[in-house]
């Protein structure tokens, strides 16, 4: 072993890091490459430094001093990398089982001191020379470069705080100091978070730690968001809460529990002061989410005719029509022109397909606005005039399934206006959509003046994939029964239905 115990210190060390790798990787526990890599190069410079100088470390102080300068430098390396691959053991096993958090480079910090001290004794023992002066020369030394870098420690201090309070973690959403964003990266100096824009801000350990820090994803990424809105005066509170829970319950990615809802906040100038409450999933999707709640909100208000006030005052103004832009109110001549050129509604003739343009009332539903649910009872029956909806059909424990879908010219709930049965499925529109609204009275109204009419529109609805269609078929399918007494009892039904005969 005489003059070769440089060489099994090195054995032992490549031993001891091929080990604790496979160890690390069977723990699952993350490694450093830039550290591994380093280490190695630094076992590899060593040894070759060993065979080609051929040193003899039991005789260094007989050496030539160019072969002590080659000593220590070989020595430094090989020391090093076992400092270095020791306090990275030490480090990777401390956050695996947090036993403490510390930041890596306090480790590294750590490792610079021990290397420096290091050097000075082998200095001191390779050539033999007093370290007194040279101690108190970087005493004075360090003094003067801790005053030069009082910033830097300023930051480096404030950063092993941060690591030790651990008010956040990388990839939490946070604000600091104004500065929204999701924390990329921490070092000894900044604190990196990357914004909404995709921009990358770097601000000081000191600053962050010295102002106020906003964590969106502690305890939990579950955030509860707050939306205000004024409403005029008019429209009745408990309606409007009615109204804008409803729009809450129906809108998929938010959740609204039994402390959370709609409530009235204050009395404004304008109108009334409204507040949304709901749990948001993750406060990185906020902007996201408002948006759909913003847009789902319009439409809904829209529908219900609740009218957003302007601050203080209204201005209206005549705008030159512009063909390039769309129109969502329709005129009675657009209804008229749109039914005369509905298949199923061929059969009537052009004053009775006026005279039921005039009852129908146009509705604008958002994408993803439930339009009628399932099991609900109902009085009207709707006809997609511009968009599509999808057929919603209720399982149990499940979430709904499509079963259909429906286009522009095509209808739904006619069983409910003509039977008053409860809705068979949920619509939901597929798109922002505009339906045409058919109700029991208005059609009713129609029919006391022209009872022709309900035969003309049974006769289309039977000519179609329709309820009204299923159940003539189902009521033809029994014993001394036709299609035309089929047709006949079904239109007894609604008659009565419709007129609220017994």
């Amino acid at each position: 072993m005489n003059g070769n115990i440089f060489l099994y210190t090195g054995a032992l060390f490549v031993l001891v890091l091929v080990v604790s790798v496979y160890f690390k990787r069977a723990m699952g526990i993350s490694y450093d490459r830039k550290a591994l890599l380093s280490n190695l190069i630094a076992f590899l410079t060593a040894t070759v430094a060993y065979f080609l100088g051929d040193l003899d470390i039991h005789n260094l102080e007989n050496l030539s001093d160019p072969h002590k300068v080659f000593a220590t430098i070989v020595l430094i390396l090989i020391i090093n990398g076992v400092i270095q691959f020791g306090l990275w053991i030490t480090y990777a096993l401390l956050h695996y089982r947090r036993w403490l958090k510390l930041p890596r480079f306090v480790f590294d910090i750590l490792a610079f001191f021990i290397v420096v001290v290091v050097i000075l004794i082998l200095i001191g023992v390779i050539f033999n020379k007093q370290l007194t002066g040279v101690l108190v020369t970087s005493t004075v030394g360090a003094a003067v470069i801790g005053l030069a870098l009082q910033d830097t420690l300023s930051n480096l201090f404030s950063g092993i705080s941060l690591q030790i309070e651990s008010p956040f973690n990388i990839d939490d959403w946070v604000n600091l100091g104004g500065f929204e964003g999701k924390v990329v990266d921490q070092n000894w100096r900044t604190v990196t978070i990357l914004s909404r824009e995709n921009h990358r801000i770097s601000l000081t350990n000191r600053f962050v730690s010295e102002d106020k820090i906003v964590n969106f994803s502690r305890p939990t990424r579950r955030q509860i968001h707050n939306f205000f809105i004024v409403l005029d005066y008019s429209h009745p509170p408990n309606r409007v809460k009615n109204v804008l829970k409803n729009l809450l319950n129906e809108i998929d990615e938010v959740e609204i529990d039994g402390n959370l809802g709609v409530f009235v906040t204050d009395y404004m100038d304008s109108g009334v002061k409204y507040c949304l409450r709901y749990w948001l999933y993750d406060y990185a999707d906020i902007l996201y989410i408002q948006d759909v709640v913003l847009s789902r909100l319009w439409y809904t208000l829209s529908r219900h005719k609740i009218k957003i006030p302007y601050p203080t005052s209204e201005i209206q103004m005549q705008v030159v029509e512009d063909s390039n832009v769309e129109i969502i109110s329709l005129e009675d001549d657009d209804i008229l022109q749109f039914l005369n050129s509905l298949d199923w509604l061929r059969n009537m003739d052009n004053e009775r397909i006026r005279e039921l343009s005039d009852q129908c009332r146009h509705i604008l539903f958002a994408k993803d606005d439930i339009i009628v649910h399932q099991g609900a009872t109902g009085n009207s029956m709707y006809i997609i005039y511009k968009g599509g909806i999808r057929v919603l059909v209720e399982a149990e424990g499940q979430q709904d399934i499509e079963v259909a879908q429906k286009e522009k010219g095509e209808f739904f709930g006619e069983l409910s206006l003509l039977t008053g049965e409860p809705r068979t499925a949920s619509i939901k529109a597929r798109e922002d959509c505009q339906v045409l609204v058919i109700d029991k009275e208005s059609f009713s109204t129609l029919l006391l003046s022209d009872k022709q009419l309900l035969e003309q529109f049974l006769d289309g609805l039977e000519h179609c994939k329709s309820g009204i269609a299923d159940a003539i078929t189902n009521e033809a399918s029994k014993e001394n029964s036709t299609q035309e007494s089929a047709r006949k009892v079904i239109f007894n039904k609604v008659w009565s239905f419709l007129m609220g005969e017994s």
